[in-house]
């Protein structure tokens, strides 16, 4: 059963988006604006950092910002030189000092210069910095309020990183509106028909939502004491998670939440999973994928995370074509001007409604509706 006391009168009435929300560039525009700009900015993880000197470029960023960790802790600053604008590291690592390889400028782990060669006087510059926010380890760059957001989001405690490790990040370029992404994300109708593996893992017909202002949350059962898989990796993973247990069965099948507009977390058993959408074009959206286990799952339990992450990928995979198809027909309509909106399913696409209604709240004054 589902649990939808506290969704409103507003999201239980509300409608699907015009097909002009998913490719008026405007639309795009006021999105940037509204939503991503003045939203959380979540940049990642802590412990993409775990000692200090040690540091991370974002590629999504193309790499033009790192993480690192010094005597301040973890901190967000730019990763280009401030002579010639030269990117100074990429990837992840470990550095005493960080050194520009064109002319060889010096800085501190904390971004301050400390030398350039040929220089009488040392130029009075640093890298610059862009302050933090934090939640459970979670790092944001934006201007919310995190803490007042997520306040009373029900599920904190299953998202503690504690005795976690970060492993790896997976970028996915989606040629699909953000949006779509979401509401895929957001509905279950969709899993016994097209998830042959997921849907013999979670179950489908067991859940419930639960929704704040900016957040919602999906709890998920699992299906039948995992006694059928129904693909190769799904069964890779179930096998080798019931090996870790002894067969103890997890106390969910996954839960799956997102923090308006953009930040997905995601949690399996003994693995935590960050998502991010960055939308670059009304047409193309990136999808940043950080994997996250238990010390002992990522040292010495790695076909468990592998299994995992390979039957994670996919998923995606499946999810991926269904907002192609989405896309493309929402495409062919807008080209003809022409709009159609078939109705919601209730309780299973009332995250999805939960959504809409967040959108149109948000972009509604400034889009006429």
């Amino acid at each position: 059963m589902t649990d939808i006391s506290n969704l409103s009168e507003l999201t239980k009435t509300t409608r699907p988006l015009p097909m002009a929300w998913y490719f008026d560039p405007r639309v795009f525009e006021l999105e940037q604006r509204i939503l991503f700009d003045q939203g959380p900015g979540y940049v990642g993880h802590e412990l993409m950092v775990p000692n200090p000197g040690d540091y991370m470029t974002l590629e999504w960023m193309g790499h033009a910002k790192m993480l690192v960790r010094n005597d301040h802790g973890v901190e967000l600053m730019s990763n280009v030189c401030r002579h010639r604008q030269g990117l100074l590291l990429e990837g992840r690592g470990h550095a005493r000092h960080i050194v520009c390889p064109l002319h060889r400028w010096t800085y501190a782990i904390d971004g301050t210069l400390l030398g350039a060669p040929e220089f009488a006087d040392k130029p009075c510059v640093s890298l610059p910095k862009t302050p933090l926010k934090r939640w459970n380890g979670l790092l944001f760059a934006g201007p919310r309020d995190v803490a007042e957001d997520l306040e009373d989001f029900s599920a904190a405690a299953d998202y503690d990183f504690s005795g976690y490790v970060y492993d790896r990040t997976v970028i996915d370029e989606c040629p699909f509106n953000w949006k779509a992404f979401l509401e895929i994300y957001l509905e279950l109708y969709h899993v016994e028909p097209f998830h042959p593996g997921l849907r013999d893992f979670v179950d489908a017909a067991n859940f419930r939502w639960e929704f704040g202002p900016r957040w919602s949350i999906q709890y998920m059962g699992v299906k039948n004491q995992l006694q059928k898989t129904g693909s190769p990796k799904y069964a890779r993973y179930r096998d080798a998670l019931l090996r870790y247990t002894g067969g103890e069965m997890p106390k969910y099948g996954t839960l799956w939440s997102i923090y308006y507009p953009n930040v997905m977390m995601e949690w399996y058993p003994h693995g935590l999973v960050v998502s991010t959408l960055i939308p670059r074009s009304p047409d193309h959206t990136t999808n940043v994928v950080e994997f996250y286990y238990p010390e002992d799952v990522a040292y010495f339990e790695t076909e468990l995370k592998e299994a995992h992450q390979a039957a994670y990928l996919e998923s995606a995979a499946e999810d991926a074509q269904i907002c192609t198809l989405l896309h493309r027909g929402r495409r062919a309509l807008y080209e003809r001007g022409e709009d159609d909106t078939g109705p919601y399913h209730s309780p299973l696409e009332d995250g999805m409604i939960h959504l809409h209604e967040f959108l149109r709240r948000e972009l509604g004054p400034a889009l006429g509706g």
